[in-house]
């Protein structure tokens, strides 16, 4: 207890000597001016180092702050570009593969025209998967009017027929399968045959006589003479022309004009309008 009243007592008296010597200082300096420029300057002298020190410490730290908050912002500002600039990429992707579906389109519709040839345009959506049959499934169905037996066409030549149809999708055979079969005629001898598949990128012009003056690279076209493909289209050009001894007929290899394995835009018609169109003048000038 005595040693804590002791402390106590020592603390108080310290602190009242340094209050009354700081006053005593105060009074003297006021009377004293020029000691007390000495004394100022004797302290900034002493502490005048470790102020710089300071100072500069804080400027390198406020220097690096700023300098990691400058990185950090265009670190994000960076990304933010990026991420834009990959977000037009994919938007002028997307315009560029809708301008060359628009530019097909208008080639088709600018086929049709020509050809009068009334039909509809189809996207390709599917293949066999299998390769056992040779055959496309399109974006077109019964709701569009679509029928087995349409002509399956494209400006560059014939594509196949629809076999089968549901109300929102087309199944296409294409000429390239072996259960394919085309009425043909050579555009320049103008010997008929039949265009059977051959495989993917041969088919096989059928019927043509021994004698007939075929050439290799004469082009093949629709009859018009099977009800089904408007007359005049390219099917192929004759790729090689063989004979057997024991036939009667040629042995002649096809090249089909559309490259099957690469479409993606088809257009369907339908000849049987045409046809009962005709049938029915016969029959009025019959009468």
């Amino acid at each position: 207890m005595r040693q804590e009243t002791t402390s106590r007592t020592n603390v108080a008296v310290t602190c009242i000597g340094l209050f009354l010597t700081s006053l005593f200082l105060t009074a003297y300096s006021a009377r004293h001016p020029s000691l007390a420029r000495v004394g100022t300057s004797l302290v900034s002298s002493v502490t005048g180092p470790f102020n710089s020190l300071i100072d500069a410490t804080w400027n390198n730290v406020e220097g690096l702050w700023s300098g990691y908050v400058n990185l950090y912002g265009a670190a994000r500002e960076n990304q933010s570009l990026k991420s834009k600039l990959q977000e037009l990429h994919g938007r002028e992707s997307l315009m560029s593969e809708l301008e060359r579906e628009n530019n097909r389109l208008r080639e088709l519709l600018k086929f049709s025209s020509e050809r009068n040839l009334s039909g509809v345009t189809a996207s390709v959506i599917g293949a066999d998967p299998s390769g056992w049959v040779k055959g496309i499934t399109v974006n077109r169905g019964s709701s569009d009017g679509i029928a087995s037996g349409m002509a399956v066409i494209h400006p560059q030549g014939v594509v196949g027929q629809v076999v089968a149809v549901s109300s929102k999708t087309a199944r296409v055979l294409l000429v390239s399968d072996h259960a394919s079969g085309v009425d043909v005629v050579t555009q320049d001898s103008r010997a008929r045959g039949i265009v059977e598949g051959g495989g993917e990128r041969i088919c096989e012009l059928k019927f043509i006589p021994k004698d007939a003056r075929l050439m290799e690279g004469e082009a093949v076209l629709t009859s018009g003479m099977d009800g089904v493909y408007p007359k005049g289209l390219l099917v192929g050009t004759v790729e090689r022309i063989g004979s057997a001894s024991v036939s009667l007929f040629k042995t002649v290899e096809l090249r089909p004009a559309v490259d099957l394995s690469r479409i993606e835009e088809v257009l369907i018609v339908s000849v049987a309008p045409a046809i009962r169109a005709f049938e029915a003048e016969e029959k009025s000038k019959g009468e």
